[in-house]
């Protein structure tokens, strides 16, 4: 698990960067001031991959933590700050800092930067096991019917695009099938229920069918 610590005051921001690291199954701690922050990384400093770092906040600013942080922990640490004079960036990485990026930033931008202090690589947290007719998520092996792994192993296939009942019904029980196509809607209720109960993967579109989000 790739784990970031988010020493800022703004809690937009905060959450703005969250929300989108999340998105790549980075889990983030966050912090509203250079104290909590630094109290924080020693409670976890066994853990926290990499440190994004604001300099204007209370009590203890950026520079100050970065400099405690660097003095027990070569943790690569990401400055945000609004100010973006060339003393401002020789200060920061003069106190330890590996990376200075100005806001507002490109939060794009902000993942490459991430990439390029660590060694972190999104993979998917799902990946079908064809040999065992199962899936993996997170590690962990969850057992699927047949009809279940075919209907898995067709999103896999066919990711982002809206699959019909229709579609996956002939997919995998076959133009000949003339039973309910609710069958469809069954196994992917239970494909959720192992796998995805916060509907995170698979997206029902009313009156059409599925999408699968990779």
């Amino acid at each position: 698990m790739f784990k970031v610590l988010i020493i800022e005051d703004e809690k937009n921001i905060r959450t703005i960067i969250s929300k989108y690291l999340k998105r790549f199954d980075i889990t983030c701690i966050e912090a509203d001031n250079g104290v909590v922050g630094l109290s924080t990384f020693l409670k976890h400093k066994d853990s926290i991959d990499l440190v994004i770092m604001d300099i204007m906040m209370p009590e203890m600013d950026g520079n100050e933590c970065t400099k405690k942080i660097r003095e027990i922990s070569e943790v690569p640490i990401i400055v945000l700050t609004a100010k973006n004079q060339d003393e401002d960036e020789i200060e920061a990485l003069e106190n330890g800092a590996n990376d200075f990026i100005t806001k507002p930033f490109n939060l794009d931008v902000l993942l490459l930067r991430i990439k390029n202090l660590t060694n972190f690589q999104r993979t998917s947290p799902l990946e079908l096991v064809p040999e065992q007719r199962a899936v993996r998520k997170n590690g962990r092996l969850i057992d699927l019917t047949k009809k279940e792994y075919l209907i898995l192993e067709y999103f896999f296939e066919n990711p982002n695009i809206i699959l019909t009942r229709d579609q996956i019904l002939n997919h995998v029980w076959g133009i000949d099938y003339f039973g309910d196509d609710r069958v469809v809607d069954t196994n992917i209720k239970r494909i959720r229920k192992k796998i995805d109960e916060e509907k995170k993967y698979i997206k029902t579109y009313s009156g059409t069918g599925y999408v699968f989000i990779k």
